[in-house]
């Protein structure tokens, strides 16, 4: 049995708990309305004016101008986060967090200490709210992929299990954006072949399936009969974005953000023992026009490898001589690691060496506690208020 536990409005319920005059208030984070920024966060009060995270923050004003916009505290959120880490794994040594504020559990083997799978949940949600007063919601089921869909279906604050021989009933009447994978684009297929709940699905044709989703439609059958996550990694790509406050000539802040970017992606590579073949870097200027090259890479997840070969692209965007309003990078062609020979065998184990310290650090402090001298340049710039997105 797997446990997928989900903070609720992270950003919004750790802003609430410092400062409770918060609470039952739509509130969003990320910046002011008045400045460049989106949605990291918004209060369920919010979102019933159809505020979304990923939203600019000037919409969401102009939804409701009523709402309280933070700014955000990142350190803060990065501590609530470890404490969220440490309970866990009080209620189970195998811990997966997925997110900064979602976890899953292998909860296999616990009963004889803990209890039935729900009275295990129930105590891990009491504990959450009497530590960290912070609303949890649980899904219970026998693999991650149906504990997530319990998860979200139980939100706000809720707790929902899914027996195995509840499955497909369960899923059947739901839409078919519950499943994982399942995006605007998939859905729009879908709906033009009249599929939009899961039992519609299930009974489509395996021929009709392969062609609207192509080889996903395999990974879903996999998924849907009991495969799982661990077993059929679906990412095909990491990508990493930042949009400026501000737009900049500053090539030296352009190269600590494009360096900062690839090594976010570089740890999730590692955390999901994937290796990337192809780098894409993209250049958004100020006159919004964008523009992106792509380059093989040698088969690695080290970002001192992967920023040396990136150089030379970024140096070619930033030769229109624009200022730049967005950088982002994506590492693509993905493949497990250990199944390719290295070309840089010297080199790339004492990379390997300094990069599993780096991840045991961060790890254990945030990602934040260990930068690269260059990437203090963003820290050192009076315009260090963007916003990263990351994408999978």
């Amino acid at each position: 049995m797997f446990l997928c536990a989900d903070l609720d409005a992270f950003f919004v319920s750790v802003e609430q708990v410092l400062d409770p005059s918060l609470i039952g208030k739509p509130v969003v984070v990320g910046g002011k309305p008045d400045q460049r920024g989106v949605v990291a966060s918004a209060s369920y009060e919010a979102r019933a004016f159809g505020i979304r995270s990923g939203m600019p923050t000037a919409q969401a004003y102009r939804l409701c101008p009523h709402a309280l916009f933070v700014g955000g505290n990142f350190g803060q959120y990065t501590l609530y986060s470890r404490k969220f880490c440490d309970i866990l794994h009080i209620y189970s040594p195998d811990v997966a967090m997925a997110s900064i504020d979602e976890a899953y559990l292998n909860i296999n083997g616990t009963e004889r200490l803990l209890g039935p799978p729900m009275d295990l949940a129930w105590k891990l949600k009491n504990e959450v709210r009497e530590k960290l007063h912070l609303p949890l919601s649980i899904g219970v089921a026998r693999t991650k992929v149906f504990s997530k869909i319990a998860c979200d279906r139980s939100k706000p604050d809720g707790l929902l299990m899914i027996t195995e021989d509840n499955e497909i009933p369960f899923l059947s009447p739901l839409s078919v954006r519950v499943l994982p994978g399942i995006g605007p684009k998939h859905m729009d297929v879908l709906n033009n072949l009249n599929i939009r709940t899961v039992e519609e699905l299930l009974a489509a044709p395996e021929w009709v399936l392969s062609t609207a989703l192509g080889n996903y439609a395999k990974v879903l059958q996999f998924l849907l009969h009991g495969g799982d996550f661990n077993s059929h990694d679906h990412t095909k790509s990491i990508s990493r974005e930042t949009t400026l406050a501000e737009d900049t000539f500053d090539r030296e802040l352009v190269y600590a953000l494009f360096l900062h970017l690839i090594e976010r992606g570089c740890s999730t590579l590692r955390e999901k023992k994937l290796l990337a073949k192809t780098l894409t870097v993209k250049i958004r200027y100020s006159d919004f026009k964008t523009v992106s090259k792509r380059t093989m890479i040698p088969t690695v997840n080290a970002q001192q490898i992967i920023f040396e070969r990136g150089i030379p692209m970024l140096n070619s965007l930033l030769a229109e001589k624009k200022r730049v309003r967005l950088i982002g990078i994506a590492l693509s062609n993905l493949t497990h690691d250990g199944l390719q020979p290295s070309l840089f065998a010297v080199r790339m184990n004492r990379i390997n060496r300094l990069n599993a310290a780096l991840d045991n650090v961060r790890g254990k402090f945030g990602f934040s506690s260990l930068s690269p001298a260059q990437v203090f340049a963003i820290k050192d710039r009076k315009n260090n208020n963007y916003h990263e997105e990351s994408k999978y």
